[in-house]
C-alpha cells in the first residue's frame, strides 16, 4: 500500500503559509523547482481566500429590488 501523497489541498492554512514562504525564499535564490513549488502553494492560498470570500457575500439581488420607489425619488 502506498503512502498518502501530500498536496496543497490537504494542508492546513498555517502549514500552507509556512511552506509557501520557505519555497518562495528558495526560489528567490534561483532554484527553478522551488519557483514552481512556490507558485503552486501560493495558488492554493489564493483559491482558499477566494472561496471563503465568496461564501460571506450577501446575495445582491434581494437588496437591489427590495425598494418600492426608484432611488432618485426622495418622497
Amino acid at each position: 500500500m502506498s503512502a498518502p501523497s501530500t498536496t496543497p489541498a490537504n494542508l492546513d492554512d498555517d502549514e500552507l503559509q509556512s511552506l509557501a514562504s520557505e519555497w518562495r525564499l528558495r526560489a528567490m535564490r534561483g532554484d527553478q523547482l522551488a519557483h514552481r513549488m512556490a507558485q503552486a502553494l501560493e495558488a492554493e492560498q489564493r483559491r482558499r481566500i477566494r472561496d471563503t470570500g465568496l461564501q460571506t457575500l450577501p446575495p445582491a439581488a434581494s437588496s437591489m429590488y427590495s425598494r418600492k420607489r426608484p432611488w432618485w425619488k426622495f418622497w
